[in-house]
């Protein structure tokens, strides 16, 4: 699904969706994986300056409420090495690797991320209190790429050390930009 019929004429197509190419040079794909994460970074940098908000619900095209994301830093600088966890290293999602199996060291402009997962009824009081609050601006994506999104959250927040994991009840993530 790339988008979404807003009335007669009118066609809303999802950015997460639609990959704009120059007629210029060769034009090399964006492993999927990469393409979410930098979108949706982008989306949460650009509202967070716009409308000095800091807190989002990620919906579905459903209707669903599937992550509430508190945007802590916009000025994280990641690295990772090629000595990343075996665990992560073969990992593949959509056919494109996560992290690099092995080859120098990458460093990514990122955002630091609190969430929440808010799928099978999990966290419903909160999205609820947050649906209400003015200060939570809502991001609606197809629904396949909020669990997309929701998975590369998840595969952060693992590759850190235990106990950078968690706060105040959020788990913590990266997105690269």
């Amino acid at each position: 699904m790339l988008g979404e019929k807003v009335s007669s004429g009118t066609i809303k197509y999802y950015v997460t969706e639609v990959i704009i190419q120059s007629d210029e040079g060769s034009f090399s794909p964006t492993p999927r994986s990469q393409f979410v994460q930098s979108i949706v970074a982008q989306c949460l940098l650009e509202l967070s300056s716009a409308k000095s908000t800091f807190r989002f619900t990620i919906k579905g095209d459903n209707g669903k409420t599937y992550i509430l994301i508190w945007l802590l830093n916009s000025d994280t600088l990641l690295v990772e090495s090629s000595g990343s966890s075996s665990s992560h290293r073969d990992f593949t999602l959509f056919g494109d690797t996560l992290t690099p199996s092995s080859g120098p060291v990458g460093t990514w402009n990122a955002l630091k991320v609190l969430y929440q997962p808010c799928i099978q009824c999990r966290n419903k009081e909160l999205a609820d209190a947050w649906e209400d609050d003015l200060g939570v601006h809502p991001l609606k994506f197809p629904s396949e790429t909020c669990l997309e999104l929701l998975l590369i959250l998840g595969l952060s927040t693992t590759s850190l050390p235990p106990s950078l994991r968690c706060m105040n009840s959020f788990q913590v993530a990266f997105l690269k930009m």
